[in-house]
């Protein structure tokens, strides 16, 4: 069943934009019937766990957060409430599960300081071949409305800080120009983001959602192909015996 059926099906309440249906299923969709570990930042009133569950699959958990949840716990949810720009709550909650969850959703408060923490702290709880999925970013845009660090521009917004993981994943051609060899003297890609994004294979951003993938960075390796050049009539003449 497609998902936008899903939702439009549910038991409990849930927001959605239109938009973002046919980007799930272009970006989660192989998740499908393989039980995924989730971690869900924002679930409300719990109609958008519902929709995980129904759509991924029987075996499929969501490890909820909510600063104010207004759902129960059931045997697919289980809740967490804390404030997402925490970092003492994520540590003190979470603790360390290093590559444990499939998939990351940020449906939280979309204040921009409150997603910069949250990508930090949860990153490496994600599983290589897993998706980190932040949506609701068109708050990096909104100046001095509800939320903070917003504005065209804005170096401390969401989408700014995003931007950094496109130099993370060429920070090889930071150190090695492509037919010059080393460069040692930089300037390089911040090493302490390196460190904490590294595994960044990919980032796609769309209006008002910014996706991760994580995996071994994609190997570099230049490819040459030489076609066969046929023999020119005059040399096949030549070979000819007669």
């Amino acid at each position: 069943m497609k998902l936008r059926e899903i939702f439009a099906n549910l038991k409990h309440e849930c927001r959605k934009v239109e938009h973002y249906f046919p980007l799930y299923e272009r970006h989660l969709i192989q998740f499908i019937g393989r039980a995924p570990r989730i971690l869900e930042v924002g679930v409300q009133y719990g109609g958008s766990a519902e929709m995980w569950r129904k759509w991924f699959g029987p075996g499929t958990i969501i490890d909820g957060v909510d600063i104010n949840p207004m759902c129960e716990e059931t045997d697919y949810l289980k809740l967490y409430v804390g404030n997402q720009g925490s970092a003492d709550f994520w540590k003190s909650a979470f603790g360390d599960r290093s590559n444990y969850y499939d998939i990351i959703i940020d449906d939280g408060s979309h204040d921009n300081p409150h997603q910069i923490t949250t990508l930090i702290q949860t990153y490496g709880m994600l599983k290589d071949g897993g998706v980190f999925w932040c949506e609701d970013t068109h708050t990096s845009y909104y100046h001095e409305v509800r939320v903070c660090d917003g504005g065209y521009g804005n170096p401390n917004s969401f989408t700014s800080f995003s931007k950094h993981m496109i130099d993370v994943l060429n920070a090889h051609h930071t150190y090695n120009a492509i037919g010059v060899g080393n460069t040692p003297d930089g300037p390089h890609v911040p090493q302490i983001l390196v460190n904490a994004f590294g595994r960044m294979q990919g980032i796609h951003f769309y209006d008002s959602v910014v996706v991760m993938e994580k995996g071994e960075r994609l190997d570099f390796n230049e490819i040459i192909h030489v076609p066969t050049r046929p023999a020119s009539n005059s040399k096949l003449l030549n070979s000819v015996e007669l």
